[in-house]
């Protein structure tokens, strides 16, 4: 027994408790290769997060931080989340002391390439990769520059931004929407590419501002030096405790909401025995965020309250495989002029939905309106395509195109959206076929229609040399050498 217990000290002493071992140094030198095989990875001390090759499929591998014990290794952090490399990449902390990432074709990336030289690195348990100097100085760490997530510890500074992924966990590359920290003081959320001002904000304005995510109590808050007072956004009381038996996360979807998740921490877990829980979000209507479902979609939520979109009658999505892309009409649009017709239109009603937007999208206010005049309105405007009738207000907003933010949820009750739609196939849009210049198409005619006639001129021509025995060809010049002479007299 003293043996055995000689024996498990010795073990101790060696690997050492998880105080003691808070650190795993990387050195110069140390080299990750992406391998479909096995996950290739720096982990954290206590294996809670790990930096190194993420599998997207086979052959394709994100360099990033993830949570390295649950079944579903959740991204924390990515480097080349719109480029992923292939098999036989590597990163590699060189000896002239730059952390690089080389992908299989032979392009150099440098994850850091500052002017300070990183002698060694290491994945710390918080999630926060770092670089470090000869004497031990962090000199860069992934902590600051966050893409879509914050974690515990972790903060926002002035200008930064996280940008959501494209499309959940399928599509990690950039998507839509961003949450900024700008120079004033201001957290907002906006779909940036359609240059929208903000569908959410604080109103925090001040000099020097920042969003922090505490790691004690885990609250995200808002300060700044001009008014010292930090604005919380999120409280602990939707939270478990004790708060370090669970993982934190705060993540801006791919849907455009900011959240707050925790997840309980297990020695052994089962894939379905836990799942991240949402703590906070800053949009509560998710069919609010601008843009969410592209031109002419409209936004639902479904069974479980997660939005989603729809198109409407004779509007097809343009990606069948994820609907928040946006649909097309699948007829021509009415044209004003003398070929204008109203007989191959007609009005499509939908109730409870709206597309609102600023005062720069509506065509015009019709007010004093009821329902049948809104629906006239559009359908004798061969320039309008589509209207919203708010029906407590008495109102008729005539939408320019194209249709945009449309929504069917509790902010749409009491609007009715009207939308000129085909009727006959007359309005069908064109095949490919049907786009060709007439002009193109009777040369092609008059081509085809020469050729066969000479190649039957030739054809008979042949025939008749054949039965008749004789050469056919050219008629070579006569042999007479001798000049005809003409005699002139004088009468």
């Amino acid at each position: 027994m003293a043996i055995l217990l000689w024996l498990m000290l010795l073990v101790a002493s060696f690997h050492g408790s998880p105080a003691q071992n808070s650190t795993r140094t990387i050195v110069s030198g140390s080299r990750l290769v992406a391998n479909s095989r096995i996950t290739s990875s720096w982990p954290s001390p206590l294996g809670d997060f790990a930096f190194g090759f993420y599998n997207l499929s086979e052959d394709r591998f994100l360099v990033g931080i993830w949570f390295n014990k649950i079944p579903e290794r959740t991204l924390a952090w990515s480097f080349n989340r719109n480029q992923p490399v292939g098999l036989g990449s590597y990163v590699e902390l060189t000896v002239a002391g730059r952390l690089l990432l080389k992908d299989s074709q032979g392009s150099e990336t440098y994850i850091y390439n500052g002017p300070l030289y990183a002698t060694s690195a290491n994945m710390k348990d918080d999630g926060n990769f770092a670089l470090r100097n000869s004497d031990g100085s962090i000199i860069w760490q992934s902590f600051d520059s966050p893409t879509d997530t914050l974690l515990p510890g972790q903060s926002l500074a002035t200008n930064q931004t996280l940008i959501s992924n494209a499309n959940g966990t399928i599509d990690f590359s950039e998507g839509r929407f961003n949450l900024e920290m700008q120079f004033d003081g201001n957290l907002l959320l906006n779909a940036y590419r359609y240059k929208d001002p903000a569908y959410w904000y604080t109103g925090s304005i001040g000099e020097n501002g920042y969003l922090h995510f505490n790691a004690t109590n885990m609250i995200m808050f808002v300060y700044n030096t001009t008014t010292p007072n930090q604005n919380n956004l999120s409280d602990a009381g939707n939270l478990p405790t004790p708060h370090s038996d669970y993982y934190h996360r705060a993540t801006l979807n791919d849907v455009g909401n900011f959240q707050i998740f925790y997840y309980k921490k297990a020695n052994v877990p089962q894939v379905g025995q836990w799942s991240w829980s949402l703590a906070w979000q800053a949009i509560e209507q998710p069919c609010n965020v601008t843009g969410l479902c592209e031109e002419y979609g409209y936004c639902f939520l479904d069974a479980n309250q997660k939005p989603s979109c729809l198109c409407p009658l004779n509007f097809t999505l343009l990606d069948p495989n994820n609907p928040f892309k946006g649909c097309s009409p699948d007829f021509a649009p009415q044209r004003c002029g003398k070929d204008s017709s109203m007989r191959n239109f007609t009005v499509q009603v939908i109730e409870g939905v709206d597309y609102p937007n600023n005062n720069f999208a509506d065509l015009a206010e019709l007010k004093h309106s009821d329902r049948e005049s809104c629906r006239k309105a559009v359908m004798d405007d061969c320039s309008c395509m589509a209207a919203v009738f708010l029906v407590a207000e008495r109102t008729c907003l005539k939408k320019r195109m194209p249709l945009l933010n449309g929504r069917s949820d509790t902010s749409a009750n009491g609007r009715i959206a009207f939308i000129k739609v085909a009727t006959t196939d007359d309005t069908a849009l064109p095949s490919p076929d049907k786009n060709k210049d007439p002009s193109s198409r009777d040369l092609a005619a008059g081509l085809i229609i020469t050729s066969s006639v000479l190649i039957l001129i030739f054809a008979a021509g042949a025939i008749y040399c054949r039965l008749a025995s004789r050469p056919c060809g050219l008629i070579k010049p006569s042999s007479i050498t001798s000049a005809i002479e003409i005699k002139l007299k004088s009468v």
